[in-house]
């Protein structure tokens, strides 16, 4: 996280300005580049990693859901289930 940073205002006129905790903007900045990957993937029974670490997303990640008509075919050496 970027260290915070102190800014002189001044202001020439007659009126006073005043500024509370309330109007208080946070304000991040980063120099991160932007992830250029996939931004849906389908859920699946492994797992899957996507290069986001220090990188910036810039739209939301979608995750779909497994089709309904998918089954599951599973073998434990002797015996394969389909579910």
């Amino acid at each position: 996280m970027p260290s915070a940073c102190r800014v002189r205002l001044r202001v020439d006129g007659p009126d006073e300005v005043r500024f509370t905790t309330s109007e208080y903007i946070p304000v991040r900045v980063s120099d991160a580049p932007a992830y250029d990957g996939p931004y849906e993937v389908s859920a699946a029974s492994w797992a899957q990693v996507l290069p986001t670490a220090g990188h910036v997303m810039t739209a939301d990640l979608t995750v779909r859901p497994v089709p309904s008509n998918y089954g599951l075919i599973t073998w434990d050496g002797s015996t394969l289930t389909v579910s």
